[in-house]
């Protein structure tokens, strides 16, 4: 059973909705609980430091959806062969994994910073490696959808 034209759109979309604001988010929550400003004014600077030159945060998210693209894709080509439950499977197990690598990866860059530990002066160089470091746990993650998204296969009738 192919999956239905919603649900494409839906897991061709929601990887890149997910994906965009990660960075900035992480930001907020350094800010909010580590750094300790008010939330409003956490997300006034976040918003200041959007297209800010030398902190463009923007460019910044914009490069991070370089997995959760590439998962779209993934989500599009297998959507012709998956149910909507076991494509949501897949999809979902893609997204968990790189999340589960991202969030991280943006934590420990970003954290000294706000914590006031000494930050190294090339640390800001892993935002080019971490996008194409979470296609590893994305295929983890899509691997381990797949397999629970077995369990959604049609029974054959006997």
């Amino acid at each position: 059973m192919k999956s239905n034209k919603g649900h494409i759109l839906f897991w061709c979309i929601a990887p890149l909705i997910i994906g965009f604001p990660i960075p900035s988010l992480v930001i907020f929550y350094l800010e909010v609980f580590v750094a300790h400003p008010s939330p409003a004014a956490a997300m006034s600077d976040i918003l200041h430091r959007q297209f800010a030159e030398g902190e463009n945060l923007f460019l910044l998210a914009v490069f991070s959806l370089i997995p959760f693209g590439a998962l779209s894709l993934l989500c599009f080509g297998a959507a012709n062969r998956f149910s909507p439950a076991r494509l949501a499977c897949f999809g979902t197990g893609g997204l968990l994994g790189i999340l589960a690598f991202m969030i991280p990866c943006h934590w420990g860059v970003w954290c000294p910073l706000y914590s006031g530990e000494h930050m190294s002066s090339t640390a800001v160089i892993a935002f080019v490696f971490i996008p194409f470091y979470c296609f590893v746990p994305m295929g983890i993650g899509l691997l381990i959808g797949w397999c629970i998204s077995l369990f959604f296969r049609p029974k054959l009738s006997q």
